[in-house]
């Protein structure tokens, strides 16, 4: 009996010890070593997250400053004025600390100044972290500087130290608020940004999901002489992005990078988020930085005017001619409404495709200039379009009173209306061409809000109609066309080549999009579409049941054509390209880092100009041998179905369509290329890279 309650004697005792062990490491833990200072204007304080830890364990410690009412203390880019914190560790044996982990700062106006930091209190962590070669007892002695403001600037100076011992990691008093602080600092982005230069200002375009939550936002430059601290910061929301207009800093510094902390205020709060974008050291030609307003109107012009001669228009040249050799002994001022007509109709549709471009692109879409050509259901209705109007040519089908009319609208409004929709189909084909200038110039157009941006496309397609203005202007410059008679039947027939040429084309650029199996419907389709124009013209003079019922059968055709035209990309579609030369962000990353030299060619099947210059110039034996030679590494982007990803690299060179040719030099910086490539230009281009 009494071994038995000696032994429930020593076992209660036990426990108890054990407990109230357990409670003393815990309780030395938990009030352990908080090391304090107080200066003039402020105190500091420095925590930890547990003062025990072993070999090969972190820790986050905490310098607190809690300052006067009124009073504040600096970010680690203190704006115009002061100057960051800094902190110099002295540290035993195996044990190291990282750099400052900064939450994200306020703005503080010191008119006419402007200052980033923190006002009242703000908690500066560092992570410290042990090997397997650290020892304990550790005492962790921190020296820091650091500056508070209100009317003047005090530079402070204290001494704080904790100790560390061995042990499990056990939270400490602090451990809470030191992991809230941590919780909150910038993490990076959760949607895609770029950084545009352009009008002598930098535009950060975000794309976010909820973006019309958003009540204010502000961008904190890391880097001195990136941004003016004191101009005003202007905030445009869409639907689904935002653009933050910032003014440069004046001198400004050259920097490779635009790296800061972008703040995004909504209902629920700040939030912190890590800007890092690359920016070019060099302008290069034909690049949209330092363009100004009127310049970009200036190229758009010109890039309209050489959009004439691409040879993606040359389809719808052919109606233009044939409309101008029929006019041409009609009254002047005809001609001069057919001009003002097919600019009207030009001016419409660009005006059109450049408002439903920006609208998509306002909520978070990235497309760009020739975007439409990217839709299976676009390309298929070209086709259909071209395949009519070939039969039109050929034939003696008569659906309007003109040979340029292109539908049963234009009887009755003397051939005008057949005027301004070939000013729109011109448009709508020649839209997958990007001339010389034209890139810049809508790169520029696609930033720029309201005004602005309309400017720069109605001065494109002014550019674009201004041939057919003058001359419906100016008769005496078509003195050179023949006069009208029996030949321009044989012309008309002849002219349906080029429309079947350009909807086998679109058929190819189709066949990279869908399945080959849904490049057959489509055949099928522009098959139904000539046999109903077949039917049609068997029966122009005909009245009566047999005609309306004719007429029915031809309109089902064309219906049918319709409801088997794919409307969304196949699952897999063939690609010659090899795979290790398809464009991807990590490849061209993991070449640069290399100091690879590096072609990356972006391009799409829709675009002429792309595929004239690879026939002129990139797949030349002697370009071929040259990129081997000075072994280039050549890379393809290509556009031919829409792709966000292509679509941001090519903003980030302020571009909105394809082609576009960067050359990488093995420091990684980009040289764009014209847009227009010879073999010579190219060959030259090379050999001037190291």
């Amino acid at each position: 009996m009494i071994k038995k309650y000696q032994r429930k004697l020593y076992k209660n005792t036990a426990s108890k010890l054990s407990l109230l062990l357990f409670f003393g490491l815990f309780s030395i833990s938990f009030l352990q070593g908080e090391s304090f200072s107080k200066e003039s204007d402020s105190s500091l304080t420095l925590s930890a997250s547990s003062f025990s830890m072993e070999p090969n364990n972190s820790i986050l410690v905490g310098l607190e400053f809690e300052l006067n009412k009124g009073w504040h203390t600096y970010w680690k880019n203190p704006g115009d004025a002061g100057g960051e914190a800094s902190v110099v560790w002295e540290l035993p044996l195996g044990f190291t600390a990282s750099e400052i982990l900064w939450p994200g700062p306020d703005p503080i106006p010191v008119e006419p100044l402007m200052t980033f930091g923190y006002e009242d209190r703000v908690t500066l962590l560092t992570k410290i972290s042990t090997s397997s070669i650290a020892s304990f007892p550790a005492n962790i002695s921190a020296q820091v500087s650091w500056y508070t403001c209100k009317d003047i600037c005090i530079p402070q100076d204290a001494s704080v130290d904790i100790l560390i011992t061995k042990g499990p990691l056990i939270n400490s008093r602090d451990s809470s608020h030191l992991a809230s602080v941590n919780k909150e600092l910038p993490e990076e982005f959760p949607g895609t940004y770029r950084v545009e230069y352009l009008n002598e200002k930098y535009y950060l375009q975000a794309e976010l999901t909820d973006s019309k939550s958003i009540e204010s936002a502000y961008y904190f430059p890391e880097k001195y002489g990136i941004t003016s601290y004191s101009e005003k910061q202007s905030l445009e929301v869409n639907d689904k992005n935002i653009s933050l207009e910032i003014i440069p800093a004046k001198p400004s510094i050259q920097h490779d990078s635009f790296t800061g902390v972008l703040n995004i205020k909504d209902p629920q709060g700040d939030n912190y988020y890590f800007i890092d974008q690359k920016l070019p050291n060099s302008i290069e030609s034909g690049s949209m930085t330092d363009l100004s307003i009127l310049t970009a109107i200036f190229f758009a012009f010109l890039g309209g005017l050489i959009l004439n001669v691409m040879p993606c228009v040359f389809p719808i040249l052919s109606i233009k001619i044939l409309n101008f050799v029929e006019q041409s002994e009609g009254s002047r001022k005809l001609m001069m409404q057919h001009g003002i007509t097919f600019t009207a109709g030009v001016l419409v549709t660009f005006l059109s495709i450049a408002g439903l471009l920006l609208l998509l692109k306002s909520g978070g879409e990235s497309i760009g200039w020739g975007y439409q050509l990217q839709s299976p259901l676009m390309v298929t209705l070209l086709i259909y379009l071209f395949v009519a109007i070939g039969i039109v040519f050929m034939s003696s089908l008569v659906l309007g009173s003109g040979l340029a009319s292109l539908s049963l609208m234009t009887r009755g409004y003397q051939d005008l209306t057949g005027s301004f929709l070939t000013g729109v189909l011109a448009v709508i084909v020649a839209s997958p061409c990007t001339a010389p200038f034209m890139g810049s110039a809508l790169g520029i157009a696609l930033l720029q809000p309201g005004l602005s941006s309309i400017a720069i496309f109605v001065s494109l397609g002014l550019g674009f109609a201004t041939p057919y203005l003058i001359l419906s202007f100016s008769p005496s410059l078509l003195a050179f066309l023949p006069k009208p008679g029996p030949w321009m039947e044989n012309l008309k027939q002849f002219m349906a080549f080029p429309m079947w040429g350009s909807a086998l084309w679109l058929t190819w650029v189709l066949s990279g999009q869908v399945k080959n199996e849904t490049v057959m419907l489509v055949l099928l389709g522009a098959l139904l579409i000539a046999i109903s124009l077949w039917l049609i013209e068997k029966i122009q003079t005909s009245e009566g049941l047999l005609s309306w019922f004719i007429k029915t059968v031809a309109v089902s055709l064309v219906g049918l054509a319709l409801w088997i035209a794919p409307t969304s990309y196949a699952d897999t579609a063939g690609d010659e390209v090899s795979s290790e030369d398809v464009y991807s962000q990590a490849v061209l990353d993991n070449l640069l880092n290399k100091q690879k030299l590096v072609f990356l060619n972006f391009t799409a099947d829709w675009c002429i100009t792309c595929k004239v210059n690879e026939a002129v110039s990139l797949k030349r034996k002697s370009v071929k041998l040259a990129l081997k030679n000075k072994e280039i590494t050549y890379l393809k982007a290509d556009w031919t179905r829409k792709d966000p990803i292509i679509a941001k690299k090519l903003a980030e060179f302020g571009r909105t369509g394809v082609p576009l040719y960067l050359l990488y030099s093995s420091s990684g910086e980009p040289k764009i290329l014209p847009e227009l490539l010879t073999e010579e230009t190219l060959l030259g281009y090379i050999d001037e890279l190291n």
